[in-house]
């Protein structure tokens, strides 16, 4: 296909004059990157439209459109990459000059939504607990210095906390915690990096002495691991265990959550769940059933899986899953009026946009709505 092919049938798109095979047409070319330079000036023209004219198409039709494009329908569309349905999205949004959407381009991240950003959250809400018990909080401290145990002290800066490699000391066990609302990033002793999610910790020894570095997590962590050929590292989550030499991958181990789900950017590793063991490889996202234990290994999106990583929820599920997230995040509490829709949505949203901000975009959909009470949000068909 040519590129003047791919342009008339995204303007047939927008302007829904597309009959039923153009439209599938052009969903298996935003499937490929090929045209995604091709697609990124086209939203950007769309754009430049939507400033010169806020009545470029009726609130209705925008909608109708928004809902079709966010709602992971069936094949082909569902297999369009996240940040395509939602820069789609965007257009169709800024179209009608609606809450200030923008498209944004990352260094290495494709278009995606963001609002107009609020003021930064503050984002070091984290406390250690020590061998001994001694709770440190670490939003409160003061000073570089952190003493992790009687004798040894680490270095703190910013929200990360940084271990040496003191491998000369008895080691004790710390556990670091992130609260609502809140990351951190912990250098482990042996220069592993981890970066923990809202609501999430992980435990480990102040040196790893034995024949494996062995962690245990909760909630959300994202590993970069420092390769020992000899002393493999070893995460456990549950009943879980994710073993690798070296390198970089997020698990999400949440109790609310069904599925404890590994997600793998770069090297190898091996699944474990009970009797069974499974090798994933980069691009890979390993679901252990928390009921059955069953390991399944899938192709996914492994950038969306970390976007929390780099400041943005990534949505791609059912609304229940979405909400649990936003719980996480902004410390509230979500109650359900009435049966939820089990179609899946897929957003992007950036974690500095308010809690009513947000849920003003997920309204959008006409399939959910939203009755804010200071930390308690009634959720309705």
């Amino acid at each position: 296909m040519t590129v003047s092919r791919f342009r008339y049938l995204f303007t047939r798109y927008y302007a829904r004059q597309c009959t039923p095979e153009e439209q599938q047409e052009l969903m298996l070319l935003l499937e490929q990157s090929t045209h995604d330079e091709e697609l990124k000036e086209a939203l950007d023209e769309l754009l430049q439209q939507a400033e010169d004219d806020t009545s470029a198409m009726p609130d209705d039709v925008a909608a109708n459109m928004l809902e079709q494009i966010m709602q992971t329908t069936p094949a082909p569309i569902r297999r369009i990459p996240v940040w395509k349905r939602a820069a789609i999205a965007a257009a169709v949004i800024s179209a009608i000059a609606l809450a200030g959407y923008k498209l944004y381009q990352k260094s290495t991240t494709p278009v995606a939504i963001a609002s107009n950003h609020a003021s930064p959250r503050p984002e070091e809400h984290a406390r250690l607990v020590r061998g001994d018990g001694a709770v440190i909080d670490l939003e409160k401290h003061n000073g570089e210095a952190v003493d992790v145990q009687t004798g040894v002290s680490v270095n703190r800066k910013g929200n990360t906390l940084s271990y040496n490699n003191n491998t000369g000391i008895t080691p004790t066990i710390n556990t670091l915690y992130t609260n609502k609302g809140g990351t951190y990033q912990v250098v482990l002793p042996d220069g592993t990096k981890a970066w923990l999610n809202a609501v999430s910790s992980i435990r480990f020894p102040t040196a790893f002495t034995g024949s494996t570095r062995e962690v245990t997590i909760q909630g959300e962590v994202y590993f970069e691991i420092a390769q020992q050929a000899n002393q493999p590292f070893i995460v456990k989550a549950n009943n879980v265990k994710v073993q690798v030499l070296g390198t970089h991958f997020n698990i999400m181990a949440y109790e609310e959550e069904q599925n404890i789900c590994t997600s793998l950017l770069e090297g190898a590793v091996n699944v474990i769940s009970g009797n069974t063991v499974r090798q994933m490889k980069p691009g890979q996202q390993a679901l252990v059933n928390r009921e059955h234990n069953g390991i399944s290994i899938s192709n996914a999106d492994v950038d969306a899986a970390i976007a929390w990583k780099e400041g943005r929820f990534e949505f791609n599920g059912n609304i229940k899953s979405i909400l649990r997230e936003i719980a996480r995040w902004y410390d509230v509490q979500f109650i359900y009026e009435g049966a939820m829709s089990e179609k899946a949505f897929a957003a992007t949203f950036s974690r500095q946009d308010s809690l009513k901000e947000i849920l003003e975009k997920l309204e959008l959909t006409g399939s959910i709505h939203f009755k804010i009470n200071n930390k308690t949000i009634t959720v309705s068909p």
